[in-house]
């Protein structure tokens, strides 16, 4: 269990203009199993899927939603959170419903989603430019010619236009929740008036396009109608998948080296801990140690939620 241990760096943590608390940023990264086209953005897809974001942070108020986009068959989070645990909850409660909902709108069962990637990001710099990642998502792939022009669900119509985001949320034998997917400021931004905050998203946006436009002329794509991808297969998927490596953060390369010196030590540590955990339960008058801090092993990855409101 020791080689799949969740750790944050907490010298990294920003404070969140919405809470007044420090929080630890996060980029999450779920793909569709044998990268199906699960998300097609057909109008049902599009609402469950901004329901179930709108009802996440109902449920969840410490975690702060700086962008998201889904794509055909992944989907992308930019997240803030005051602790592993709350990431965990957010995280394990947003996609369960996600996998559950969208199966059912498909007829299909077993498991939706893969694992997971959640890798923090250590700068304030670089939480922009993955927020600039997140919206370039459908440009860069040759769906669409600008981001205004995403029909994804994704966060770009909030940033772009000041645009409402919105789905709908059902509970059996109930009456459907109408939910406002809130997008939250990214740190290192709360000083800008809303007019410049905007500005600075349509240069990003634009940049965007521009980079695309050539490469999409070299490789001679045609962008597909609205029409067209609404009318994908949800059950086939891309002729090539494309892997890149992810790294360890998102921040400069003297994070990436930090990381990975903390995270073989807290990993030693915590072995050491299960050890002693263990001769305990064989043993109660052997000593126990306490986990290091700032880890969160996957078998404790399942806090009890708090309620909506007790922020």
């Amino acid at each position: 269990m020791a080689e799949k241990l969740r750790i944050e760096q907490a010298e990294h943590k920003v404070l969140s203009a919405r809470l007044g608390l420090m929080v630890s940023l996060f980029e999450v990264t779920s793909k569709v199993v044998d990268d199906r086209f699960a998300f097609v953005p057909t109008q049902a897809c599009v609402d469950v899927l901004l329901g179930v974001l709108g009802r996440a942070q109902q449920l969840f108020p410490l975690i702060d939603v700086y962008g998201f986009h889904f794509l055909s068959n992944h989907l992308h989070l930019l997240i803030g959170a005051p602790t592993l645990a709350d990431k965990s909850a957010f995280l394990e409660w947003t996609l369960r419903e996600i996998s559950k909902r969208i199966n059912k709108l498909l007829g299909r069962t077993g498991s939706l989603l893969a694992q997971n990637h959640c890798i923090q990001v250590t700068t304030v710099e670089h939480a922009l430019e993955r927020l600039r990642y997140l919206m370039g998502q459908a440009t860069a792939a040759f769906l669409v010619r600008h981001p205004a022009d995403d029909i994804f669900p994704c966060s770009t119509p909030a940033l772009l236009h000041g645009r409402p985001i919105e789905g709908t949320f059902r509970y059996a034998n109930a009456e459907p929740l109408r939910v406002t997917v809130r997008v939250d400021r990214l740190p290192g931004l709360e000083d800008l008036s809303i007019g410049d905050h905007r500005t600075l998203m349509w240069c990003l946006a634009d940049d965007l396009a521009a980079e695309a436009r050539p490469r999409r002329k070299k490789a001679g794509v045609a962008l597909p109608t609205p029409e067209a991808l609404r009318r994908l297969d949800p059950m086939t998927r891309p002729r090539t998948r494309d892997r890149s490596p992810a790294p360890v953060v998102h921040g400069p390369p003297a994070h990436h080296a930090q990381w990975r010196r903390e995270h073989a030590a807290l990993r030693a540590a915590y072995s050491l801990a299960t050890r002693a955990f263990r001769a305990w339960q064989a043993d109660p008058t052997q000593p126990m140690l306490p986990w290091p801090p700032h880890t969160l092993p996957p078998a404790f990855a399942r806090p009890r939620r708090a309620r909506a409101g007790s922020a």
